[in-house]
Parts: C-alpha cells; structure tokens; sequence
C-alpha cells in the first residue's frame, strides 16, 4: 500500500494599507512595494504552516 503526504492550503486576510493612486493598479503596485506585503507567524502558528506569503492583493476604493 502506498504513503502519500497530504497539506492543507491556508488562506487569509491582511489588512495591508491605503494608498492614494489614480488607479487599482497602481494601488496594488504601491501595496506590493510596502513594508506590510509580508506575513509572519507566531510561534505556535510557524510550527504548522511552511512559507507563509501573499499570493494575491484585492484592492477597494474608498468611497
């Protein structure tokens, strides 16, 4: 009988910031760019998820 390793894929949320930008785009850029395009872990946490990251930027304009 075979063994087969099985992982979960984890997805969230990080509020990252607002930007002023003439367009999504730019906005989106901006946040790439920023300090807060990161992901950490606590302690607990980093002992069950590997290479926490993000992976897709929603953006929303304000109104």
């Amino acid at each position: 009988m075979a063994k087969y390793r099985v992982y979960g894929v984890v997805t969230a949320t990080k509020y990252i910031g607002e930007f002023e930008a003439d367009t999504k785009a730019e906005a989106e850029k901006m946040a790439w760019e920023s300090d807060e395009a990161g992901v950490s872990v606590c302690w607990h946490c980093s002992k069950e998820v590997e290479d926490p990251e993000i992976h897709e930027i929603v953006v929303e304009e304000e109104v």
